[in-house]
């Protein structure tokens, strides 16, 4: 037998290439009617490159290496040369050359040479000396194993081994480029989705689930089980304008993820948003039977596995059950998948292996919520994300609460808002319109203090009600916390430096306690982590001064729904947001001056007023127009980003080095404190007593150290271990040489000291 795969079940090269052919057919009855760009000549080639990536495995070198895990021999010695570079040489181009043209034939080839991206670069020569030595004898086993699927006379073929190290060519011609993306692309899916799966799966779970299944008819559904009478304005425009991209600025509180699932309707969709706390409530609405009950909905981000374990007593079933599912939606195989950025839109990076990502999108639709809260990097990406998007054919929908004028801008430049997209601006009826819908919710009042003088402010608004306090920086928000705690008990603490464990706890709590059912008392002082689409509803928010994008993300955390009246129809005749202007940590190093004064300048004109959606919608234009940010670091750093994204140098990074630029840290995961890193050691010392095929449970047991991690910034980190004489050592050099632990203070009521006056980070 000639082994591809030694897990998860031991596979022959025939079966594996027959799994990966299976799974090319599944994507074309699937989706092939939605890429334009592939005809019925452009899946013949896919087939052929599915049919010949792996052949190079029938090599010496490959089989020694993987009888070495499967049959334990000892002896393999043999030079294991990589085998998609063999394969290549396998393929009959000559005969091929009569029906395809060259350009076609070469993105296939690149597209099974690179099926794998190795450090080896391809040598023609070397790859001329293995085949010679170590396939050539067994050709006519290879022969006899494909007799079914493949006739051919398995002679060494060089004519396409020269281009191999001229794979950076593609960007000089689009079409080319195009195609070769889409094969590599759809390739990497098949071939992912049959390694994956075992002998008795069905290999449709694994590539595309839920196909017939629609998101769209499911929430129309959830809309008859709930008594809607019908859809807002908003939900019936995304429903008729399904075969359009999308530009909406609609409040929160508005039902834009209704609006985004008609808008996906019974397409493939994916939905982006900042925090994984807020993906998490999302999933639960949608893929609960209690909710809109749409199964075939992915949970895709780092934490996905612990969210959806829960509990680290879940029993052996469970726990497989969960892992299967972040292992699908990790393959980017469900019908819906809600996700993190970092997980999908790394492709513009073009990292080695990005085509998969962005060949799937090519067929998909895409909805980015709350794009206004990224920093001007990031949304750079986004926006050179939708460019190649758009380019092969996929659609997208950006959903915000505010729109930066220079990110419309970019979009217009680009010419992402013509024919093929539409602008929409919808906002709820307010009480200052006719047939009003909703009060406004918000009565501003700027004051001219330190939030650390509010002390006795705040307490006495928590005696009665819900009270939200947002400061700018962790260290900030502990020094505060101890000076409310010291009156009170009805405080708690949420920032990023806790342990995952407790900020989960954390996280629900929040949720729990801020909802409008229940008559609660309380304060909670937070950083940025609150910002983006967490549906939380307070009383009363008190907030350092910010740019005005971070300052309304803040607004929409209180009155939420409008509704935090006796009666709807009455606002709040009283301040209900607090805006403390002086000695605001984190201003000049988390944001940038010169935009908070002129934000703090235009808000200033409202102070006492009610302030309407309308009035926070023309602030955020104003404020970051580009002749108001001409000047300032942010617009250089997103003109920057967007000039390297368009001249970025193909297959220089690693997938793991795209992820660290898009989440725009440089994180490393720490364990804090004595007592939780001898937690940490019991762990580690019994996942090493776990035997090797029971991976399950050492899955779990690695799940368990990683919930007593925080993540930090390494340079941070090691300036305050300079600083304060503690040292930074790995949990192992093996399986955990990811994971560091130091001495550090830890509570589990305030989180980590040392680190606390570090740039809070605000999402994933």
């Amino acid at each position: 037998m000639y082994y591809a795969k030694s897990k998860p079940d031991i596979l022959s090269i025939l079966e594996h290439t027959n799994d990966v052919l299976v799974a090319v057919e599944m994507l074309y009855h699937a989706y092939g009617k939605h890429l334009s760009f592939f005809k019925e000549k452009e899946w013949e080639l896919l087939r052929l490159a599915a049919l010949y990536h792996d052949i190079g495995k029938y090599s010496t070198g490959f089989q020694n290496s993987i009888k070495k895990v499967i049959e334990e021999i000892k002896d393999c010695k043999t030079e294991n040369y990589p085998h998609n570079y063999l394969s290549v040489a396998m393929v009959p181009f000559e005969e091929l050359e009569n029906k395809y043209d060259l350009d076609a034939l070469e993105c296939m080839c690149y597209s099974i040479a690179f099926h794998h991206e190795r450090t080896t670069q391809p040598s023609k020569e070397k790859v001329k000396e293995i085949f010679n030595r170590q396939i050539l004898p067994y050709k006519e086993k290879i022969k006899y194993d494909f007799k079914e699927i493949l006739d051919f006379n398995l002679e060494f073929n060089e004519l396409y081994l020269d281009i191999l190290e001229k794979r950076a060519n593609l960007w000089k011609g689009e079409d080319k480029k195009n195609l070769y993306i889409l094969l590599k692309g759809l390739l990497h899916r098949a071939d992912y989705a049959a390694s994956a799966k075992r002998k008795e799966d069905n290999i449709a779970d694994f590539i595309e689930q839920g196909v017939e299944a629609s998101v769209g008819i499911a929430t129309e559904s959830y809309f008859e089980k709930m008594g809607y009478k019908e859809k807002r304005e908003l939900q019936q425009f995304a429903f008729e304008n399904q075969d359009i991209n999308i530009l909406l600025v609609a409040q929160t509180g508005s039902g834009k993820t209704e609006a985004a699932l008609f808008w996906i309707g019974d397409s493939k969709g994916f939905i982006t948003l900042p925090l994984r706390v807020s993906i998490n409530d999302m999933y639960n609405r949608i893929q609960k039977e209690e909710g809109i009950g749409f199964e075939s909905t992915g949970l895709l981000h780092s934490g996905a596995l612990d969210y959806l374990v829960g509990t680290m007593e879940a029993d052996e079933a469970t726990f497989g059950l969960h892992a299967e599912s972040v292992k699908k939606a990790a393959l980017l195989s469900y019908k819906l998948t809600l996700s993190t950025i970092d997980q999908i839109f790394k492709f513009p990076l073009l990292y080695q292996g990005f085509e998969r990502e962005l060949a799937t999108l090519a067929y998909s639709k895409v909805v980015i919520d709350e794009i206004q809260a990224y920093n001007p990097h990031i949304v750079a990406i986004l926006i050179k994300g939708l460019e190649m998007i758009t380019t092969l054919g996929g659609k997208w929908m950006i959903m915000t609460a505010t729109l930066p004028a220079i990110f419309k801008e970019a979009l217009q430049k680009r010419g992402l808002l013509k024919e093929q997209a539409i602008e929409k601006t919808i906002l709820l009826p307010d009480d200052t319109a006719e047939n009003c819908e909703i009060p406004r919710r918000h009565r501003i009042h700027v004051v001219e203090d330190s939030i650390l003088n509010a002390v006795e402010t705040i307490l006495e608004y928590g005696q009665q009600k819900k009270v939200l306090v947002v400061v700018n920086t962790i260290k900030q928000s502990m020094q505060l916390y101890d000076l409310l705690s010291e009156e009170t008990e009805d405080v708690t603490l949420l920032h990023s430096q806790f342990i995952t464990k407790d900020r989960q706890k954390k996280e629900q709590r929040i949720k729990k306690f801020a909802q409008l059912n229940n008559n609660f008392s309380g304060i909670w002082v937070t950083t940025q982590v609150v910002e983006a689409s967490l549906d939380v509803d307070f009383d009363y928010l008190f907030t350092e001064v910010a740019t005005p994008d971070s300052l309304f993300q803040r607004f929409g955390r209180c009155n939420r729904k409008g509704k935090r009246y006796k009666d709807s129809t009455i606002v709040p005749t009283d301040p209900n947001v607090f805006i403390y202007t002086e000695e605001a940590s984190g201003v000049g190093y988390v944001y940038e001056e010169e935009i908070v004064n002129n934000g703090l300048m235009l808000l200033k004109n409202y102070d006492g007023e009610l302030m309407s959606e309308q009035n926070k919608l023309d602030i955020v234009e104003n404020v970051f127009r580009r002749e108001s940010l001409c000047g300032t670091k942010y617009l250089e750093q997103f003109d920057k980003a967007l000039e390297e994204l368009d001249f970025m140098t193909p297959f220089n990074k690693k997938s793991t080095d795209a992820q660290q630029i898009l989440r725009n840290i440089q994180s490393v995961q720490l364990i804090p404190s004595d007592k939780l890193y001898q937690e940490a050691e019991g762990l580690r010392q019994l996942y090493y007593k776990t035997p090797k095929n029971n991976e399950q449970e050492r899955k779990k047991i690695k799940m368990q150290i990683e919930q007593l991690t925080v993540s930090v910034n390494k340079f941070t980190l090691k300036i305050r271990a300079k600083e304060n004489g503690f040292k930074i050592n790995l949990l192992d050099e093996r399986v955990f040489q990811h994971i560091y632990y130091a001495p550090i203070n830890y509570e589990e009521e305030r989180g980590m000291e040392y680190i606390c006056d570090s740039i809070e980070s605000r999402f994933f």
